[in-house]
């Protein structure tokens, strides 16, 4: 993460990480999706077990770069916050 050089910069990136975000939150809504398909009445179909570790791995990844750009925005708004001061 790049610190910024002016209090413009910050809310630009502040901007950028919270649009990742929803992006990412996006992504993991449609993985849940094709995990559900992969099911019948909520167990995985036995030939549809790998797929499911295969979303499940995404999933996870996904995850970790929300939880990046979540914490990276944050970063960005204390910045912010403590510019105002």
């Amino acid at each position: 993460m790049k610190p910024p050089s002016d209090l413009d910069d910050a809310h630009i990136m502040c901007r950028c990480h919270e649009q990742a975000v929803d992006d990412f939150q996006l992504q993991i809504e449609m993985v849940d999706l094709e995990l559900a398909m992969l099911c019948d009445n909520g167990d995985t179909l036995p030939y549809n077990e790998t797929k499911a570790q295969e979303l499940e791995e995404r999933k996870l990844k996904l995850l970790a770069g929300k939880r990046f750009h979540l914490n990276s925005r944050n970063a960005y708004w204390f910045y912010l916050m403590k510019s105002k001061n």
